[in-house]
């Protein structure tokens, strides 16, 4: 998790209730929370889908207070997907992406889905947004991104994580228009709890 954003949710928080916006200061805090501990989860880099979900889900929550509603988002979600497991803190690096250099910088209201289902014996996750998009040279330098770089080192850590973790055939791809959107497609193999541990 990015520095900056705990300390600007810590900054909003402290604004929400100087503000006596106390509603929106617990959900926020309730969040951050949810966020920290689905993190650490006792150490595990692979978590249940459904608790990916939920960190997905907290994450979003804060940004959209921080961001006062300038974006929604909704989920589609194969509840047959929901006990396979997979690596920890994989939707959020994408959907910071997408708020952060997709929707932030364009003057409309910003839409995130984010969708997971089964295809082919695999679990794929997507995150598509309707923000200012990208050329494909940008597409393919995100993911060749070194530490040093500021943006994208996020989705390149992720994609770095499938790899290492399933193979050269599991892992990213993002497929974007200028002025239309980004979608940003993660496929991993389905992996049960019992199976992976043995």
């Amino acid at each position: 998790i990015n520095p900056h954003f705990l300390y600007n949710t810590l900054d909003a928080i402290a604004w929400l209730c100087e503000d006596g916006q106390n509603k929106e200061a617990e959900e926020m805090v309730t969040s951050l929370a949810n966020l920290f501990r689905i993190s650490i989860s006792k150490g595990h880099e692979m978590i249940p889908i459904e608790k990916e979900l939920q960190h997905a889900r907290s994450y979003l929550k804060i940004e959209q207070i921080r961001y006062k509603d300038r974006f929604t988002y909704q989920f589609h979600v194969d509840a047959a997907c929901m006990d396979y497991l997979c690596n920890k803190i994989t939707l959020q690096p994408i959907i910071e992406n997408a708020i952060y250099h997709g929707i932030n910088q364009m003057p409309d209201e910003g839409r995130i889905d984010i969708r997971v289902f089964s295809e082919e014996g695999d679990i794929i996750f997507q995150v598509e947004d309707n923000g200012v998009g990208m050329t494909q040279k940008q597409c393919g330098e995100i993911l060749q991104r070194e530490s040093g770089d500021s943006v994208g080192i996020g989705i390149k850590n992720v994609n770095d994580r499938i790899k290492i973790y399933f193979g050269d055939e599991y892992g990213i791809s993002i497929a974007s228009e200028l002025d239309e959107g980004t979608c940003v497609t993660i496929r991993m193999p389905k992996i049960k709890e019992d199976k992976f541990e043995k």
